[in-house]
């Protein structure tokens, strides 16, 4: 039996298709979305488990979306919402769809709560659970195995069947917990994210990749009318030079971008901004963008093995 390719798993109503089809399918709008959406999704995925969000979670703001975006467009036509519409557009049930558009700040939290990874429920659990508290009320170091509250009864009671010395590991690679030399488990922070991670990247990320993304959409979809991205590349590049490129783009764009905000600026009357009846926000941004290579393998520390007697 021959093992399946990442193209027959992800596609597998495709793989029995005849030779034309195959052929036709390359210029098919819905096959080609959806190797474009592949592409999109791995540093997107990527974005989301550094950001201690599960995948679930992921799942739950997608649909979310895509009911609001789907609701906008039909009130641009008329006066209400058709939920029935938003339903034959998107496949959610009805019944989901009036839950998300009822959704309250609480309510959604409450939502996202229940689908988070299951380490950061595991840290939910153990700053909010007075059984895994110390006196002064903060997360107790815990043993590992043993009577009483333990590392392991909090994780098979909360780990959602992940294994208790997987979820040890996971919770240390992350560095929101520890092993202390007296062999007792430490909590370290309140949630498991990628040491590199702040809010303030969050946002940036946000609305730098809304503005690129919009656009790019709004150029597939009037060719005729496009608004202005532009792109060049190189390949098979040295790397010697390539960190003088960089200083040579970032002194010449920081150049660039100062001419650009004088120009949006610069419509000035009796010493104050002139502003438009009708006016729109403009933004100007530059992109780099380097192919990444193979990650490096990084050995593995030598695991502490804990005994269930201990």
């Amino acid at each position: 039996m021959q093992p399946l390719s990442k193209q027959s798993l992800i596609f597998p109503v495709l793989s029995n298709a005849s030779q034309p089809a195959a052929k036709n399918a390359r210029s098919d709008v819905r096959f080609v979305a959806k190797k474009a959406l592949l592409r999109l999704f791995e540093p997107l995925v990527e974005f989301v488990l550094d950001s201690g969000l599960s995948t679930l979670e992921m799942h739950s703001i997608f649909r979310e979306a895509a009911v609001r975006t789907v609701a906008a467009r039909q009130l641009e036509l008329s006066p209400r919402v058709n939920i029935s519409g938003i339903a034959a557009s998107t496949g959610i049930p009805r019944v989901e769809i009036s839950r998300i558009l009822k959704l309250n700040a609480e309510s959604r939290r409450n939502v996202v709560d229940r689908l988070q990874q299951s380490t950061n429920r595991i840290l939910a659990v153990w700053h909010q659970d007075p059984k895994f508290a110390n006196p002064a009320g903060k997360p107790a170091d815990l043993k590992m195995y043993g009577r009483g509250a333990t590392f392991d009864l909090l994780v098979r009671g909360h780990g959602r069947g992940i294994p208790t010395r997987a979820m040890l590991d996971e919770l240390m690679r992350t560095g929101a917990a520890e092993v202390l030399p007296s062999r007792l488990v430490r909590a370290k922070a309140m949630v498991a994210v990628d040491c590199g991670i702040t809010a303030q990247g969050i946002r940036s990320f946000g609305e730098r990749a809304t503005e690129l993304l919009s656009t790019m959409l709004q150029n597939m979809k009037n060719p005729d009318n496009p608004k202005f991205v532009a792109s060049i590349s190189g390949s098979s590049i040295p790397f010697a030079v390539i960190p003088l490129f960089r200083k040579e783009l970032a002194n010449k764009g920081a150049d660039f971008l100062a001419d650009m905000h004088d120009s949006l600026v610069r419509e000035v009357v009796d010493g104050t901004t002139k502003k438009a009846p009708q006016s729109k926000r403009v933004s100007v941004t530059i992109f780099y963008h380097e192919s990444q290579g193979k990650r490096k393998r990084v050995s593995a520390r030598k695991r502490r093995n804990f005994r269930r007697g201990g």
